[in-house]
């Protein structure tokens, strides 16, 4: 199954993720919009994490990989998290 949503986050960039899952655990995830993260390659390795993950796991590698000291302008951990999530439903 592959599911996308979009939205208009806090830090007021948009934001759409694409989820491709084999029941709860993700597949491929594609994390894309207007905002901006330093150093550049941390969303393709938060996306590269999450492959194989189920929907326990997502809150904990998000934060993993956005808190360490990986800046990111547009959006925060939880909503990603929460997006990420709505497409595993």
């Amino acid at each position: 199954m592959e599911r996308s949503t979009t939205r208009r986050c806090g830090g007021g960039k948009l934001v759409k993720v694409t989820v491709r899952a084999q029941g709860r655990t993700i597949e491929d995830i594609r994390i894309t919009g207007d905002f901006f993260t330093h150093p550049e390659g941390t969303i393709e390795a938060l996306e590269g994490k999450l492959v194989g993950m189920g929907r326990g796991q997502i809150g904990g590698a998000v934060r993993g990989v956005l808190g360490g000291g990986n800046l990111v302008i547009g959006f925060n951990a939880d909503e990603l998290i929460l997006m990420i999530e709505e497409c595993l439903r």
